[in-house]
């Protein structure tokens, strides 16, 4: 029960409609999305990035993201907690959260390559791929994963909702 309350929670949060807007997901807003639906455990706010200010909202997900190895930084000690998250900054942050869990993130033979391979970055790669062939990432129209597409907050909330679908026991 507490699991659905969470996930509710989470819905609500990110979902635009009720409220009637529809934006890009930030990558502190995905990181906190991704600390919610791992039950918010309370973490100490200093994040190991120079430009994740311990009052901001998404800070102890950032610092419990960061503690984890989820999340490594963008360079130079620095997060970019405001910048839009990428699909493939997305897939990754999923997979190694997966691999946490001890899910099987093994990524067989065979998946259909994509008509924008070539624009996926290499440290993404098979995330994407993963994310994609598990049903937690939705391929884009024509094909394409799109990895430098951004999300919007009811593509994160549909993207945690399938990701908490695949951790159930069939």
């Amino acid at each position: 029960m507490q699991e659905f309350a969470a996930l509710l929670l989470l819905l609500l949060l990110l979902c635009p409609t009720a409220r009637g807007e529809e934006g890009p997901v930030t990558r502190g807003g995905f990181v906190s999305a991704l600390w919610e639906s791992a039950g918010a455990v309370p973490y100490d706010a200093q994040a190991p990035f120079s430009d994740v200010s311990p009052r901001a909202d998404y800070a102890p997900a950032v610092s419990w993201a960061a503690h984890q190895g989820l999340v490594l930084g963008t360079g130079e000690g620095r997060f970019q907690p405001e910048r839009p998250i990428t699909r493939e900054e997305a897939a990754v942050l999923l997979r190694r959260w997966a691999a946490l869990l001890e899910w099987d993130t093994f990524l067989p033979d065979g998946v259909a390559a994509c008509n924008d391979y070539q624009d996926i970055s290499p440290w993404a790669d098979d995330s994407l791929y993963w994310a994609c062939d598990a049903g937690v990432l939705p391929w884009s129209p024509g094909g394409r994963l799109d990895p430098s597409g951004t999300l919007t907050q009811a593509q994160t909330a549909d993207i945690f909702s399938a990701f908490a679908r695949q951790g159930r026991p069939g």
